[in-house]
């Protein structure tokens, strides 16, 4: 498709995103939806496949390109309150829920709007015997009908339409055994073939959920949380991660890559020396905390590699001008041209935003800015 130079007209409104429930309190209102000369999904799929997009992407929970489907049909969702779908509002009663996957009890946290399996009396104490202590999900006991008559309407839309999952292989073993004991099991040679064991199988859940859910629904991204890090560095070491998670990790996403669906892992805490296990695996996009990983340093360091780093300009001072704020937009995409990134930040001004897509857009074309 030819690129056509940037027009002034892009950034004005053309019509709205309906307002859609979600249980994190993101407001639900409609969303502008601005002129593109392509849509946001052909542009972020350009980027996840290694090309060149017209603009540099736009990612995160709302109000980018990404449409975040998080259906109220996966029990974790419900529990942790991550349900982002074409339903009601859910009728929430509790903050302590047990999810029928793995029957463990989560807390919801309104405070800090987060669920944990609360610790301290651990339903799996050795990972060699796992299987006398969890009954194992069955993707066909959720009702998918229903999901695809509920959302239908909703994952119809020129976003990337993004399936959300909790949890990954790290955080699941971390809900059934607490951190401590996980982190052990992990490099036990006694309970290191239970662990396989343990992985292989949600792995093989995993993939059904997936299969399942892209079967009824037009899913372009597949989402999983796995956060392998603290503030100060990965909770465990690359040939840990490459030994016991990348294997599996890489058979998800190698089963997302051949039904045409891309893959981004959700990683909170330092985990910049895991990223080549990240690479190796096949993950297309991380976007984890900047207050805590270099992005600007990784962006450049693996520019050889598909992977995209989602992050935004560090350090923008309260109070600067709309030229000032431009000026930031145009340098920081200067310095990425030819890097693999996408946007995403917290609390961004309108004006930085709508000039990295400004900026963006105009070199991809091959204008000058």
């Amino acid at each position: 498709m030819e690129r056509k130079p940037f027009n002034a007209n892009e950034l004005e409104i053309a019509g709205v995103y309906p307002a859609a429930y979600n249980s994190m309190g993101i407001p639900a209102v409609e969303e502008p939806r601005q002129n593109r000369p392509i849509t946001p999904k052909e542009n972020l799929k350009l980027a996840l496949s290694g090309e060149k997009p017209w603009w540099v992407p736009f990612t995160g929970w709302a109000f980018c390109d990404v449409l975040v489907f998080r259906p109220r049909l996966h029990p974790d969702n419900v529990v942790t309150h991550l349900i982002f779908d074409g339903g009601e509002p859910y009728p929430y009663t509790a903050n302590s829920m047990t999810s029928s996957w793995y029957d463990l009890v989560w807390d919801f946290v309104p405070q800090v709007g987060g669920a944990t399996v609360h610790p301290g009396n651990p339903k799996v104490s050795d990972m060699s015997c796992w299987e006398q202590y969890i009954s194992i999900p069955d993707p066909d006991d959720l009702d998918w009908e229903a999901c695809k008559r509920e959302n239908e309407v909703y994952c119809n839309s020129d976003k990337l339409v993004q399936l959300g999952i909790l949890s990954g292989w790290w955080e699941r073993l971390i809900s059934l055994m607490d951190v401590e004991n996980a982190a052990v099991a992990l490099i036990d040679e006694e309970q290191q073939e239970g662990v396989h064991r343990f992985f292989d199988l949600h792995t093989n859940l995993l993939i059904g959920y997936v299969d399942r859910m892209s079967n009824i629904l037009p899913i372009d991204n597949v989402l999983v949380h796995d956060d392998w890090g603290h503030q100060n560095g990965p909770f465990f070491s690359p040939d840990v991660c490459c030994e016991m998670i990348v294997p599996y990790l890489k058979r998800l996403i190698d089963f997302c890559h051949s039904k045409g669906i891309s893959f981004e892992l959700h990683s909170c805490g330092r985990n910049e020396t895991n990223v080549p296990c990240m690479i190796e695996a096949g993950v297309d996009m991380w976007g984890g905390q900047q207050e805590l990983n270099d992005f600007e340093k990784l962006a450049e360091q693996y520019k050889d590699s598909p992977i995209v780093f989602a992050f935004s300009p560090d350090h923008i001072p309260e109070g600067v001008s709309d030229g000032e704020l431009r000026e930031t937009a145009r340098q920081w995409v200067l310095r990425h041209k030819d890097h693999h990134v996408a946007f995403c930040g917290k609390d961004i001004p309108a004006v930085l935003k709508a000039a990295v897509y400004e900026f963006s857009r105009k070199l991809y074309a091959g204008e000058e800015i």
